[in-house]
């Protein structure tokens, strides 16, 4: 168990109440803070759904849920909150209506005297009615109304009422993704911005998913295609738009506009389209262009956009991890780094690797302890262990060309891509992205900074189960269990000898050949 400052206690593993899985947990009746919010699990769980669960003044580890259940209950919880706000304004209109409906009644059925103070009270009840309409209706909407219908019947005004089409706008602003989406929308409806996805370095059309090496061939295809009005951001929620924004003019005059912030004012000023400022803009900015990744904040250059698309993490630190505090852009990308801390359920028997998945014990099984092949040869019945394996087989047997991935910044030429992807970010971008707590060393990957730790920690978790030696490191006692199988697998060339080791057979060549050292 460990404790983080202002997060509250953290249990890995524990055992989770909602789910019954062992995850990293925390306790369900202690509160945490979760982006500048106090918040208790099993409060929310109540008012969420009335569930008052047992035991929760027991020990802390019998009162726990995963990071999981706690993401859902969030949902839930905000769920119930929006559909609180919804009937609340729905309430509220519908009161002002059923008030405005006894005051024409009492207005009709009341006496010369009383009618001047009875249209007063309707004239102040339309004018607090005129203050909870939306922002895009002028404050002074119904004064005017009845300036304008001066002379007409006072009946005839009292039955001036919110339309129902402004309650629906009303209720729907109530809900914070109706003004973002909104906003999404006006800017690619509205403007010669370009909306794109990605895999990691290619680009993508939004719309139809076309791939893309140069950037202004992605720009022309999407504006002689595809029209913005076919586009979707509902399915889209938990990432932000990926905007190109090369050119922005707008598509409604022929004014010429060079930043996002420009085109809102215009948009807004000029054309009188409905922009909600008060919201954070849903998109990630790009200016793209052929040669190289410039990012449009700050100026950086990057030599590929992978890295440059990881770097917009730096400038929108919307979603924070409670575990590392890395932050990220979105959702989507939270939702995946998380992943990363997530302990499997599933051990491998026979060296103790954990595994998420059930079906990704099982594949390493085959391929690691039994030396069964799974992949198969399209052109013929083989079956070989690796994809690099029938790559090559299909060239050395059944002559195909070979793939090449040659580096852009280097002479290096790959196999694949894999291949190419990893000595870009390993030999040119330096990206040693996992570090040591204890001395602050930096490592290419998760598995040289796990073989590292046990330097600090002392721990010797690899048991021999002939000599019960221990080893801190898995691939230290696969060394040694040559010993007991008598593995010679390292030869002399000159005399023959063989040793288990090669540290042995360096030793040999430096005593009994030393002129070939």
């Amino acid at each position: 168990m460990n404790v983080k400052k202002g997060k509250g206690p953290i249990f890995d593993p524990g055992l989770c109440r909602c789910c019954g899985t062992m995850k990293k947990c925390r306790v369900l009746n202690v509160e945490y803070d979760y982006m500048g919010v106090k918040e208790v699990y099993s409060d929310i769980m109540m008012d969420c759904f009335g569930l008052l669960l047992s035991h929760l003044d027991g020990k802390p580890t019998d009162r726990l849920v995963c990071a999981t259940c706690v993401m859902r209950l969030r949902e839930a919880h905000s769920f119930r909150q929006q559909v609180l706000r919804c009937e609340e304004a729905f309430q509220q209109v519908r009161m002002s209506d059923d008030t405005l409906n006894n005051h024409i009644k009492n207005y009709d059925s009341s006496s010369d005297d009383e009618k001047p103070l009875l249209l007063r009270k309707r004239k102040k009840l339309e004018a607090i009615n005129c203050i909870n309409k939306p922002k895009m209706q002028p404050e002074n909407a119904i004064k005017t109304s009845l300036d304008r219908m001066n002379g007409a019947p006072v009946s005839k005004m009292l039955k001036q009422r919110l339309p129902m089409s402004k309650v629906q706008q009303l209720m729907r602003e109530r809900d914070p993704t109706y003004k973002t989406e909104t906003n999404v929308l006006t800017i690619v409806e509205y403007s010669y911005a370009c909306p794109f996805r990605c895999r990691h370095n290619n680009l993508l059309c939004y719309y139809c998913g076309e791939n893309f090496l140069d950037p202004q061939q992605l720009r022309q295809h999407t504006a002689e295609i595809h029209h913005p009005k076919k586009f979707k951001i509902c399915e889209h929620r938990n990432i932000m738009l990926k905007l190109d924004l090369t050119r922005i003019d707008c598509r409604l005059c022929a004014t010429k506009i060079n930043t996002l912030d420009d085109f809102k004012m215009h948009i807004t000023n000029v054309h009188n389209k409905i922009y909600y400022f008060d919201k954070k803009d849903a998109v990630l900015p790009f200016l793209l262009t052929k040669d190289e990744s410039k990012c449009a904040l700050c100026d950086e250059t990057f030599p590929y956009f992978h890295a440059l698309n990881k770097h917009m993490n730096e400038h929108y630190n919307n979603f924070v991890c409670e575990t590392c505090g890395l932050g990220f852009v979105d959702k989507g990308r939270l939702a995946m780094h998380q992943q990363r801390h997530e302990v499997g359920n599933f051990p491998c028997d026979t060296c103790g690797k954990v595994f998420k998945a059930e079906n990704n014990r099982e594949l390493h099984i085959d391929r690691v302890h039994k030396k069964r092949a799974r992949v198969f040869c399209p052109k013929c019945d083989i079956r070989l262990m690796t994809h690099q394996q029938k790559l090559k087989h299909l060239v050395e047997v059944h002559g195909e060309e070979p793939l090449s991935f040659p580096c852009n910044l280097c002479d290096k030429v790959y196999e694949s891509r894999r291949s190419l992807t990893t000595h870009r970010r390993k030999d040119h971008l330096r990206d040693y992205r996992y570090e040591c707590n204890f001395c602050g060393h930096k490592f290419f990957t998760r598995f040289a900074l796990n073989n590292h730790m046990p330097t600090h920690t002392g721990e010797r978790n690899f048991k021999c189960k002939v000599c019960e030696k221990t080893y801190p490191r898995l691939k230290t006692l696969k060394d040694h269990m040559r010993i007991h199988n008598n593995d010679r697998r390292y030869r002399c060339h000159i005399c023959g000898q063989a040793f288990i080791q090669n540290c042995s057979l360096k030793g040999h060549m430096k005593s009994q050949h030393p002129e070939y050292g």
